[in-house]
């Protein structure tokens, strides 16, 4: 009895599963950006875990947020 509700649960972990990733990806990719809202920027952010450079030459809006790498928030340079 106990093997069949361990199957089942995993039957239905497995369903789920498929269920989220194909809504996922039906949903497409996330839309274009508006191009007259594209602005030149000039900032310079560093990744505080390894180090590497990143420079933001055009943004999107007065989004004034940092950009992520190493699961971690750069910082302003």
């Amino acid at each position: 009895m106990g093997t069949v509700l361990i199957a089942a649960a995993i039957g239905i972990l497995i369903l789920v599963a498929t269920w989220w990733t194909v809504r996922f990806i039906a949903s497409g990719p996330p839309p274009e950006p508006d191009p007259n809202a594209i602005e030149e920027a000039e900032a310079h952010y560093r990744c505080t875990v390894c180090g590497m450079n990143l420079v933001v030459t055009y943004a999107q809006g007065d989004d004034d947020q940092a950009p992520r790498h190493c699961r971690e928030e750069m910082v302003l340079v």
